[in-house]
């Protein structure tokens, strides 16, 4: 009886969570974006059988814009488009009713011309990686540009003033949703290096130019936060509250940033997990978005960090992400629907 107990408690958390158990619109919806180059990439979709438990987790599979790109880019190693094109990745997750997000550059350094040429390049690419998917036979639900606001302080993007990205963004908006008007194009924005009140004044900005993001997702640096000024738990609700009251939903990227070794990495994201259960600790509190990502680099320049599979194998990706879930839900103290305490 006690087997019979665990295996309906498992079923019930996968299917409260599950894009094939009906609840895509349940809150939060989990990411998972694996890291560029890691070396079981493809192994994720040879042997679903290898994370049966996290996979029906995943709402939404992200992949790097660089993923996309023929020829290759270094950063990538093995994971290449030709690669994900043999493998059938982008038609595996169609079948399995797992949505596709890229992550890509909209505003970075190289795309501030004095011109309108850098920006049309970024257009044309974000295009290209599109029509790439769709040419392997998979469908973009998202687009999440990589922290235009954080390249935009740059001198030569008009930096540190917050308009004259605000106009690429929206430049970059409109041409986006004109070509692709069924994709959620949102933004990622980094923490604390831009500030809540920044980030707030953000979306106004980008509300006057009738560009607001559809989400906004949270790439938070604990390490950074600086005593006296950062407060996690306040700015991550008010932050929340503030893309709420736009219609945007609002998420937070789990991650490490020790790509030596996959326990260290586990390590430094485990803190960050800690920190959202006290910001939101039911969880009908969360975040809409629960995005676990990778894109940690070793000191030897890799960003292969953590391995992917088993996701019975302590500190894997696949582990990390189930045990996320388990500590959000609350499986791991009573049954109460609040995120337990730390162990």
């Amino acid at each position: 009886m006690p087997r019979v107990r665990a295996a309906l408690l498992l079923v019930a958390l996968i299917a409260s969570a599950s894009p094939g158990g009906g609840a895509q619109q349940a809150r939060p919806r989990f990411w998972f974006c694996p890291g560029p180059g890691t070396l079981d990439y493809v192994r994720l979709f040879d042997h679903p059988e290898e994370w049966r438990h996290a996979r029906p987790l995943v709402s939404v599979f992200k992949f790097y814009q660089q993923h996309t790109f023929m020829p290759a880019p270094a950063i990538v190693g093995p994971d290449t488009y030709d690669a994900f094109v043999r493998a059938g990745v982008f038609r595996r997750l169609k079948q399995w009713r797992i949505e596709i997000a890229i992550e890509l550059a909209s505003v970075k350094e190289f795309y501030c011309t004095p011109d309108a040429s850098g920006m049309n390049e970024s257009i044309a690419a974000t295009l290209r990686s599109v029509r790439a998917v769709e040419a392997a036979g998979g469908t973009v639900a998202y687009l999440a540009m990589d922290e235009p606001f954080v390249s935009g302080r740059a001198r030569v993007c008009g930096g540190p003033a917050l308009e004259p990205t605000a106009d690429r963004v929206a430049t970059y908006t409109n041409a986006v949703r004109s070509a692709f008007p069924a994709i959620k194009l949102g933004l990622i924005e980094a923490y604390p290096f831009l500030g809540a009140d920044a980030i707030d004044n953000i979306l106004a900005l980008l509300a006057a130019r009738n560009a607001l993001p559809a989400f906004l997702h949270l790439d938070v640096d604990l390490n950074a936060m600086r005593t006296g000024r950062d407060d996690f738990t306040r700015d991550m609700r008010r932050l929340r509250d503030a893309a709420k009251a736009r219609g945007m939903q609002f998420g937070i990227i789990i991650w490490g940033n020790n790509g030596d070794a996959d326990p260290l990495y586990a390590l430094d994201a485990s803190r960050l997990v800690e920190s959202v259960t006290a910001a939101f600790p039911s969880w009908d509190d969360m975040p809409d978005h629960v995005i676990v990502q990778s894109w940690a680099e070793s000191r030897t320049g890799l960003r292969i960090t953590p391995t992917k599979l088993p996701q019975d194998r302590p500190f894997t990706h696949t582990n990390l992400l189930w045990n996320v879930f388990r500590r959000l839900r609350g499986q791991s103290g009573q049954r109460s629907g609040t995120a337990a305490g730390a162990r």
